[in-house]
């Protein structure tokens, strides 16, 4: 499958979003977001004519996977929850943010500007949206899954080896119809001196 394609298959991952949120003809891409020496948490790189479009751009962020050789083998979600991103168009772009200059693989020059992903929102499912540091904040504080219960003890594995070990420091060798002959016949004597 073709990024392009994957891309697609990303993009309509997220339609349930963009109808809640009321967007049309959202701009979609997929991009990886990296952590960059000397800025502040993770950065996420737009090229210069995604920018100069003059509209939001809504982003999944993927994670690239790669063989052995570091040849491209496909991509993944690089989120669980999948979030849908948006940069808020801004026309001073090119005075905010850094520009880094490279050529193509078709020997081209290009512009790319990277960008806190501190100053993206998040499109929640409901088509509303929040600032990515809430997202974080509340994705931290998210219960987390139990993994066992701790709250009651497991009593095959706590209590039965303990009920074995008593009955054979005891060594109860009697049956239990042994036992209930013994409490009858504990009865009769009681009766008989309650007779007299």
């Amino acid at each position: 499958m073709t990024r392009k394609e994957k891309e697609k298959e990303f993009f309509a991952h997220h339609m349930d979003k963009f109808r809640k949120a009321k967007v049309s003809d959202p701009y979609f891409t997929i991009k990886t977001a990296f952590f960059q020496k000397g800025k502040y948490g993770k950065q996420v790189q737009l090229f210069e004519g995604e920018l100069k479009r003059g509209e939001d751009i809504f982003i999944e962020f993927i994670d690239v996977i790669r063989d052995d050789f570091g040849k491209e083998q496909g991509v993944e979600p690089a989120f669980e929850d999948r979030p849908l991103f948006k940069y808020k168009s801004n026309p001073y772009f090119a005075e905010e943010y850094d520009v880094k200059e490279g050529t193509n693989s078709s020997g081209n020059n290009y512009f790319a500007y990277t960008i806190p992903l501190s100053e993206l929102m998040v499109v929640l499912s409901d088509g509303s949206e929040i600032t990515y540091n809430l997202y974080e904040k509340r994705k931290a504080e998210a219960p987390k899954e139990q993994v066992s219960l701790s709250v009651f003890p497991d009593f095959e594995e706590q209590f039965i080896p303990k009920l074995k070990e008593v009955k054979e420091e005891l060594s109860i060798e009697e049956s239990a119809s042994d036992i209930l002959l013994r409490i009858a016949e504990d009865f009769q004597k009681l009766a008989q001196k309650l007779k007299a």
